[in-house]
């Protein structure tokens, strides 16, 4: 008897799934298309992504070799396509290696900065690019492009907002504008869990040079 009712239960439970299918089942369909869809699409671009890092590896050590031939020129030509990579890391190698080699050419660097500043790379690489031209351009900037180059709104939540925040603190002690370095140099104390080393050297800008 409990036989005939477990087949009785079965036959309602199947009965079920049919009319459940029945009625969903293009919702059910599509989902399953969708499912497929996203599959196929992450695998691809994974697939993509490491087609596109194998290539550019490649093409990277070429340069690379090609520079400790002193093949500069050839080498420069080749990472001006690379920078162009869809990859953030090699634009950013790319970039820093014609830095390197343009390292007697103060204008060309500035314009490569430029470039990579405006550029489509990840903001904390851009930050990098930023402080490195307030390095270049430190003795000869005014005032507004300085501010404007490491403006601390645009480091609010940055990696480099620490180092951008001393350099601009820097720039005014060296015009003599104190009251503004010792502003600038107040927010950096502020930061949360700065290094020692960094906060006792500001601390001694702070005490020393401005009075």
């Amino acid at each position: 008897m409990n036989q005939i009712f477990n087949e009785i239960n079965d036959d309602l439970k199947q009965d079920r799934i049919l009319n459940l299918f029945k009625k969903y089942k293009f919702k059910i369909i599509l989902f399953i298309l969708l499912f497929f869809l996203i599959l196929i699409f992450f695998v691809g671009k994974n697939i993509l992504f490491e087609s596109r890092a194998k290539k550019a590896t490649q093409e990277y050590v070429v340069i690379l070799n090609l520079i400790s031939e002193k093949k500069n020129e050839e080498a420069k030509k080749r990472l001006e396509d690379l920078k162009n990579s869809k990859i953030n890391i090699y634009k950013v190698l790319a970039i820093s290696k014609l830095l390197e080699l343009s390292k007697n050419d103060k204008n060309k660097q500035i314009s490569i900065l430029d470039e990579a500043i405006l550029g489509d790379i990840e903001k904390n690489d851009k930050d990098l690019f930023k402080i490195k031209k307030a390095i270049l351009i430190f003795d000869s900037s005014d005032e507004n492009n300085f501010f404007n180059l490491l403006n601390p709104s645009d480091f609010k939540n940055s990696t480099w907002k620490l180092l951008s925040l001393e350099i601009l603190g820097d720039f005014y002690l060296d015009r003599g504008q104190k009251n503004k370095a010792k502003d600038i140099y107040s927010q950096a104390l502020k930061i949360e869990n700065i290094p020692d080393l960094f906060k006792k050297e500001i601390e001694k800008k702070i005490k020393v040079q401005i009075k």
